[in-house]
């Protein structure tokens, strides 16, 4: 039997179309498509070497190639390929000229090569021979002392604990997985501790000069314009340091790389004597593993990390929870705690723990939180005072159950004639507190606070990526039904431990304060509230658009309705002291319109207060405990020599630029009522992260203005888009340019550093569209080729015939 043999010129087409597939699905992120010309040139020519290397392969090649050209009786197989390789080539070369506005493709290191050595806290370490001295310290005592070695260790473990969540879990995540609750806000994302393959495979040598030296202290290839890891020999002693980097690998349950093998075996011996005493684990040490830091050792909501987060983590004492289905006043479900415990709450420091527990786990942690409980609410009615301990809790596991759920009968279809309806029966309850636009501008004059005193706003309802626990994850197709089906049951039971009431009657006889009717009414106009809003999207790009006459000066101008929005993430600065660590405003959305001579940009900022010290009706809104600020925007720039996009790209640091890469800030304050004092724009140079920004005086070239309405800040900004002398940014067309946004909410006591801020987007401002080069190279290439062809072709059957 005669084996089966791939021909040559076959066995070169699959190679081609492999390395295709490769180079296209193999390399996350996707190459460009000019890299991706590039490797496929660079394979087509290796492949014609290897088959004309040797004479009888290359015979073997040519010979279907030349049957086609020759033979007569190929001849539709001819035509087909004389028209189908210039119509590929065509079109190939459309996709390298048409316009395009995707952001150009950052290439990072994510570990790149520490420097020999790295001068923190006052001293030089050598990083080839550096070990953790922690680390070092425990297992000299565990060689002599196992139980005063493992004391140390714990020790060492719980306090790097409390540096994790006191400085790092907002980035990071409670999980340690970089999903913290601002870490979406960061590009870059923050990394994640969990993964076995990243971690692990580093010395803590390593860790110790990537968190001390934080993101201004990579090299270029990691990209440093874009970290926004903190310096934290700034803000941290050298032994938190080293405590941080013991409590990462015990809590992953991982080992460093260490070069001596015998310390390695030891370490990893420690490392399952911890996982063993964790498998399986449940209950309250399961609790005490994974909750404790936030909701505290007696459940009361105040662990070592409650201190700095908004909303505050659940007080479990009083059994009160604001996420239910269960109707009017009654206990939540033992499902409601699960759904939250597995699925945690979107905008706040409760993550999803689906990825860490099983759901046994989750449900052993059911009976702890009831536990906690001193108001005896989920203990049997018959339950005998011996039952209780002198703080007054249930000691017994018999606790409560409810089953019964709010009804979700009577649905109405969502419509237009439905959300209308809504509008009107949600201005009439709702907008007290909500404002009329739904952006939870109070218009009451109340300030709102939780059953415990902590001060609260209501939700902005046109922002459903900050919903907690209503935002159905259903697929598409479902995802409406559900989530006004959840606005629904939300609207009806209340939000239990906040202003937020109960709209249906609570006790059986009375008369319901919303109409069963108006409550889905209002469920199907609060979903179409998400209309208002340009929701955030992955790879935004800031897209110009283009106009003839003078840019835009008023808010009024329609032509801001036909430009481009895109909505950014703000995060806090978390990054250098005066911190943030609890805002209010949590994105931007901007527009920008350019003529010839001129840009502006048109921000847009959801601010439940106008925020400027004097103002009457807002001050009395004010927090006590708060010094109210103006409001206030700005837009950042490198300068013109401070950043490229191509062949490679390269930045200022985001925060203020550094030493050799200035930035330019156009920068507009609100003002003060009293002392009187208009709104102002001007112009700063960003010299540095670590410097006050230098204001530029006698700079008549910018021009901005704003207004506060509903709930929301528009501010304008306007310059002209040469640089000029200067060498601020020129705002060229066809090119991408840095471009990151800051906000100051004045009422939330936001000044200075304190402020929300974007990591750097991309601003493109798109080119007057080349007809002929768009169509016309193609098309004229494609006939270049197609004669080429034909004169191949000709010349091959002369050869036959000759």
């Amino acid at each position: 039997m005669k084996s089966f043999r791939i021909p040559a010129f076959l066995q070169a087409l699959l190679i081609i179309a492999a390395a295709y597939l490769v180079f296209k699905f193999g390399f996350p992120p996707l190459l460009s498509q000019t890299l991706m010309i590039q490797y496929m040139i660079i394979t087509i020519i290796g492949v014609l070497l290897y088959f004309s290397f040797d004479d009888e392969r290359w015979a073997e090649f040519q010979a279907p190639v030349l049957a086609t050209l020759r033979n007569d009786n190929l001849s539709v197989v001819r035509w087909f390929f004389l028209i189908a390789v210039p119509l590929v080539v065509g079109y190939t070369v459309y996709g390298m000229v048409k316009p395009s506005n995707d952001a150009p493709v950052e290439l990072r290191q994510v570990h790149p090569a520490p420097p020999a050595s790295v001068k923190v806290f006052g001293k030089s370490f050598d990083l080839a021979t550096l070990e953790n001295p922690i680390r070092e310290d425990i297992l000299k005592t565990l060689a002599s002392d196992k139980e005063a070695g493992w004391d140390k260790y714990q020790t060492a473990v719980s306090a790097g604990r409390d540096v994790y969540y006191q400085n790092c879990f907002y980035c990071h995540g409670d999980l340690l997985d970089g999903q913290g609750h601002y870490g979406s806000g960061f590009n870059p994302q923050p990394i994640n501790f969990q993964d076995p393959t990243v971690i692990p495979q580093l010395q803590e040598a390593f860790l110790f000069w990537r968190i001390t030296t934080g993101g201004p202290g990579l090299p270029k290839e990691g990209t440093p314009w874009n970290s926004a890891m903190p310096v934290w020999h700034e803000m941290l002693s050298e032994q938190d340091v080293w405590n941080v980097i013991t409590f990462l690998f015990d809590y992953n349950g991982q080992v460093p790389r260490i070069w001596d093998p015998e310390i390695s075996r030891v370490v990893t011996g420690m490392k399952d004597e911890v996982l063993a005493k964790r498998k399986e684990i449940k209950g309250k040490d399961l609790y005490k593993f994974r909750c404790e830091v936030c909701h505290g050792e007696q459940g009361a909501g105040d662990g070592v990390a409650a201190e700095l987060m908004y909303p505050k983590p659940r007080d479990f004492t009083l059994a009160l929870f604001k996420y239910k289905t269960s109707p009017g006043t009654l206990l939540p479900l033992d499902d409601d705690l699960f759904n939250t415990i597995k699925n945690g709450l979107t905008g706040t420091g409760m993550p999803g723990w689906a990825s860490l527990m099983s759901d046994e786990q989750i449900r052993s942690l059911i009976p702890v939180i009831k536990g906690f409980d001193i108001t005896a609410a989920w203990a049997p009615d018959d339950a005998e005072d011996e039952s209780f301990d002198d703080d007054g809790h249930y000691i017994k596991t018999d606790f409560r159950q409810t089953a019964e759920v709010e009804p979700l009968g009577g649905q109405i279809p969502y419509s237009e004639e439905s959300v209308a309806k809504g509008r009107d029966a949600f201005i009439k309850s709702c907008k007290e507190c909500h404002g009329e636009a739904g952006r939870g501008n109070i218009v009451s004059g109340k300030k709102l606070e939780d059953d415990w005193g902590f001060r609260i706003w209501p939700r902005d309802l046109t922002k459903p990526w900050t919903w907690r626990a209503t935002q159905s994850t259903e697929s598409a197709e479902k995802e409406r039904d559900a989530t006004v089906k959840a606005i629904y049951t939300r609207l009806s039971i209340g939000i239990p431990g906040t202003p937020m009431p109960a709209h249906r009657a609570v006790e059986e006889g009375n008369k319901d304060p919303v109409s069963l009717e108006d409550r889905w009414h209002i469920s199907n106009f609060v979903y179409s509230l998400r209309d208002t809003t340009v929701q955030p999207k992955d790879g935004a790009v800031v897209t110009g658009t283009k106009v003839s006459g003078g840019v835009p000066t008023s808010l009024d101008d329609e032509r801001w309705n036909g430009a481009d929005a895109v909505t950014l993430s703000l995060v806090p600065n978390i990054i250098k002291e005066e911190r943030l660590f609890i805002p209010l405003n949590d994105a931007v959305t901007v527009r920008a319109i350019y003529n010839e001579k001129e840009i502006a940009f048109l921000l847009e900022v959801d601010d439940r207060t106008e925020s400027r010290p004097g103002i009457e009706y807002f001050t009395d809104l004010q927090d006590e405990n708060k010094e109210m600020h103006a409001d206030a925007v700005a837009i950042q720039f490198p300068m013109e020599a401070a950043y490229m996009s191509v062949p490679m790209v390269e930045k200022p640091l985001y925060r203020h630029g550094d030493k050799r890469h200035h930035t330019t800030i156009w920068y507009w304050n609100a003002g003060s009522v009293e002392p009187k004092r208009d709104a102002s724009a001007v112009l700063m140079e960003g010299v540095g992260p670590n410097k006050r920004p230098k204001l530029r005086e006698a700079d008549g070239t910018f021009s901005a203005a704003g207004e506060w309405k509903d709930g929301k800040w528009r501010v304008i900004m306007t310059r002209p888009r040469s640089g000029g002398a200067i060498w601020d940014i020129d705002f060229v067309e066809g090119q991408f340019m840095p471009i990151s946004f800051a906000n100051w909410d004045g009422s939330n006591g936001e000044v200075g550093s304190k402020h929300t801020l974007s990591t750097w987007y991309w601003l493109f401002l798109p080119p007057e569209f080349d007809y002929q080069r768009v169509y016309g190279l193609p098309a004229g290439i494609a006939l270049l080729v197609f004669l080429a062809g034909l004169m191949l072709v000709r010349s091959q059957q002369k050869k036959v015939k000759g």
